[in-house]
């Protein structure tokens, strides 16, 4: 329940398409590339490249490494390179309301310095939804007044 309150917000219009085109919008404000849109069925796919270097991990592989070759041991260090930050959208009316519920869920997909995807995760930080929530909402308004 937690988690669905976190991904979800409702709006004041019954008008799906428009609330879409608002989402569209606000991901590619947000850097993100549509991949998958269907008006029809309410839902919208997008993805970007990111950076993933963390200076810390990078050091430790490499003190990991030098400290097996004075063991005479080999290690391969292996950090993190890039990621893949996906989002996905789905906006569907609420029956007996004048409203749309928009579901958004965020992931990432880890990839590190040998080409290797080895990790996917859902993001969870709240301020990420909140930020999102409060730019679609922006979008919606200017939208919805054609401004």
């Amino acid at each position: 329940m937690a988690l669905r309150a976190l991904q979800t917000r409702r709006f004041d219009s019954q008008n799906d398409k428009v609330l879409l085109e608002a989402t569209t919008q606000t991901l590619q404000d947000l850097g993100f590339t549509i991949s998958e849109a269907s008006s029809d069925v309410g839902v919208i796919v997008a993805s970007k490249q990111r950076d993933a270097h963390e200076s810390g991990q990078v050091a430790a592989q490499i003190g990991l490494t030098i400290m097996m070759a004075l063991l005479g041991g080999v290690n391969t260090p292996t950090w993190d390179q890039e990621q893949t930050i996906r989002v996905t959208v789905s906006a569907l009316p609420v029956s007996n309301a004048r409203q749309t519920e928009v579901r958004t869920s965020f992931d990432r997909i880890l990839i590190n310095n040998h080409g290797h995807a080895w990790k996917a995760e859902l993001l969870m930080e709240p301020q990420l939804y909140k930020e999102f929530f409060e730019k679609l909402s922006a979008a919606a308004f200017l939208e919805a007044h054609q401004i």
